[in-house]
C-alpha cells in the first residue's frame, strides 16, 4: 500500500512539472476605427474618390493576435514568437496573406544578447522587438496618411523573411542591432533568386539606441541589395539613415527625427504620384508632441519630405504632413483615440505637375487582450 502511494505521488510529481516547464501565451489586440477622407481634384485624378467615409482596421495599431512562450534551458532562454495581422473589420488576414504575417521567430536569449531568427520587423521601424522608430515620432507607423511617421522617411518600415538578428544587452543606457535577411519577400513573385544570393533582394539593418530617465537616441540605417533577377543592370542597391530621439519635459515630450536616404523603392507614395519604378534621393524631418492631458495625451507632428528621381533629377517630389490626435485609456487593455490631419504631395516635374493632397479625420477603439 505504501510502494503504491509513493509510486502515484512520484507520477503527479513528473506530471505536474512536465505540463509547467514550457509556457505559452495567447495575446492580441484589434482596433476598429471610423475615419473620413477628402481629397482634392489631383488626387481624384490618380483614382481616389473624393470624399469615402469607412470603417477600418490598425489605424491607430496594427489588429493582432500571437502565440509566444520560452523555456529555460540553463544560463540561456529558448522561444518563440508567432504573430498573425487580420482586419478586425473584415476578418482577412494581413502582410499578404500570411498566416504569421507579422512575426514567426524563434529566439535565444542570455548574457550575451539575444540572436532571432525567421520573419520580423527591421530595426528601421516602430515594430516588433526590434523596430527603434518608436521613441522618434509622437505618432506610430500609422493614423491614416496623414499622422505615419513613414511619410518624412524613405524607409521600408517593412517586415522580412529569412532573417538573422542580434541584440546586445543594454551597457550605461546603450544597446545595439544587427540584422541580415537572406531574401527579403518569399511572396515576391518576380524575385525568383535563391536565398542569399545574387539574385534574390537581400537586406541589412543596424541600429543603435541608448535611452535614460527622461530621453532617447536613436541611429538607425538600413541597405537593400536588389537582386539580379528583377533589377539587374537597373538599380543601384538603396540605404538609409534615421537620426531622431525624444527627450520628456514632465509637461510634454518632445519628438524629433531626421532622415537622409538614396536609391530607395521602398517609400511611402500616398496618392500614387510617383512610378513604382523610380527610386528616390532625399531627406526628411519631423518634429512632434506628446502632452498629458485629462487623463490621455494629445498627439501633435509635423513632417516634411523633399525627394527626387535619382535617374532624373528635373522630377522632384516634397510631401508634408500634418496630424493631431488624441488617445484616452479605461484600462491597461481598452483605449479610444481620435485625430484630425493634412497630407499633401507635389510632383514638381514638368511632364506631370500635380499637388495632390487629403484630409482626414478619424475615431476609434482598441481592446487588447
Amino acid at each position: 500500500m505504501k510502494k503504491s502511494l509513493l509510486a502515484v505521488a512520484l507520477l503527479g510529481a513528473f506530471a505536474a512539472s512536465a505540463f509547467a516547464a514550457p509556457s505559452v501565451t495567447l495575446y492580441g489586440r484589434l482596433d476598429t476605427g471610423l475615419v473620413y477622407s477628402h481629397y482634392n481634384d489631383d488626387a481624384e485624378a490618380n483614382g481616389f474618390n473624393a470624399d469615402t467615409f469607412s470603417m477600418d482596421s490598425g489605424v491607430s495599431t496594427g489588429s493582432r493576435w500571437g502565440l509566444t512562450g520560452k523555456e529555460d534551458i540553463g544560463n540561456a532562454k529558448v522561444g518563440f514568437t508567432l504573430e498573425s495581422g487580420f482586419s478586425s473589420d473584415d476578418g482577412t488576414s494581413s502582410q499578404g496573406g500570411r498566416l504569421f504575417g507579422r512575426a514567426a521567430q524563434l529566439f535565444v536569449t542570455g548574457a550575451y544578447g539575444t540572436v532571432y531568427a525567421g520573419r520580423f520587423a527591421s530595426p528601421v521601424s516602430d515594430a516588433g522587438d526590434l523596430g527603434l522608430l518608436g521613441d522618434v515620432s509622437a505618432f506610430p507607423n500609422s493614423y491614416g496618411i496623414v499622422g505615419t511617421q513613414k511619410g518624412s522617411t524613405g524607409s521600408a518600415y517593412n517586415r522580412y523573411d529569412n532573417s538573422l538578428a542580434y541584440v546586445t544587452p543594454k551597457f550605461a543606457g546603450f544597446q545595439a542591432e544587427a540584422m541580415y535577411s537572406f531574401k527579403g519577400d518569399t511572396k515576391d513573385a518576380k524575385d525568383t533568386g535563391a536565398e542569399n544570393s545574387g539574385d534574390a533582394n537581400r537586406y541589412a539593418a543596424l541600429g543603435l539606441k541608448w535611452k535614460g530617465a527622461k530621453a532617447a537616441v536613436v541611429l538607425a540605417g538600413d541597405y537593400t541589395l536588389y537582386g539580379n533577377t528583377e533589377y539587374k543592370g537597373e538599380q543601384d542597391d538603396g540605404y538609409s539613415i534615421i537620426l531622431g530621439g525624444n527627450y520628456d519635459f514632465g509637461v510634454a515630450k518632445v519628438f524629433a527625427k531626421g532622415t537622409y536616404f538614396d536609391n530607395q523603392l521602398n517609400y511611402l507614395d500616398s496618392f500614387k504620384l510617383i512610378p513604382d519604378t523610380v527610386a528616390l534621393e532625399g531627406w526628411g524631418l519631423e518634429i512632434g508632441t506628446a502632452v498629458p492631458a485629462f487623463g490621455g495625451k494629445f498627439l501633435a507632428a509635423v513632417g516634411y519630405r523633399d525627394a527626387k528621381n535619382t535617374e532624373n533629377s528635373d522630377q522632384k517630389y516634397k510631401r508634408w504632413n500634418a496630424a493631431l490626435g488624441y488617445t484616452y485609456a479605461f484600462s491597461k487593455r481598452t483605449n479610444v483615440y481620435s485625430f484630425v490631419g493634412y497630407a499633401q504631395e507635389k510632383d514638381k516635374s514638368e511632364a506631370n505637375k500635380g499637388t495632390p493632397s487629403v484630409v482626414q479625420a478619424g475615431v476609434g477603439l482598441v481592446h487588447k487582450f
